[in-house]
């Protein structure tokens, strides 16, 4: 079943959430800062807050968040082979969030039992 952005918010417990504490701002722009090496253009706190729901969402899809770093540097088939990182230089807030949402409603692949045994999630 593939979920919006309002069924995720939910889903993640985002939805309703208020404000963005001084911590979380932080922690976000160190943590995208850090993966691209980018400036970040944000027009607001409704951005800033979208940005935290994004990332969220990503935390939710990667193991580790080496591998949402990982994800913002990597070119995307979807961007004509720019980089997520490179929406969020460009101020393109709400195309990141898309793209992160998209990113969770993809089919994972994933390993249970011994090796070899391998189970497509939809």
């Amino acid at each position: 079943m593939m979920m919006d952005r309002r069924q995720l918010a939910q889903w993640l417990g985002e939805l309703g959430s208020e404000g963005v504490a001084l911590t979380e701002i932080a922690e976000l722009l160190h943590f995208v800062l850090d993966a691209s090496r980018q400036s970040i253009a944000l027009a607001g706190p409704d951005e800033l807050g979208e940005l935290r729901f994004a990332l969220a969402v990503l935390r939710d899809v990667f193991p580790r968040d080496d591998d949402v770093r990982a994800w913002l540097v990597l070119q995307s088939p979807e961007l004509n082979g720019a980089m997520p990182a490179d929406l969020l230089s460009a101020g393109r807030i709400r195309e990141f969030v898309d793209l992160a949402v998209a990113e969770w409603n993809k089919p994972r692949t994933f390993r249970l039992g011994p090796p070899g045994a391998m189970f497509v999630t939809t």
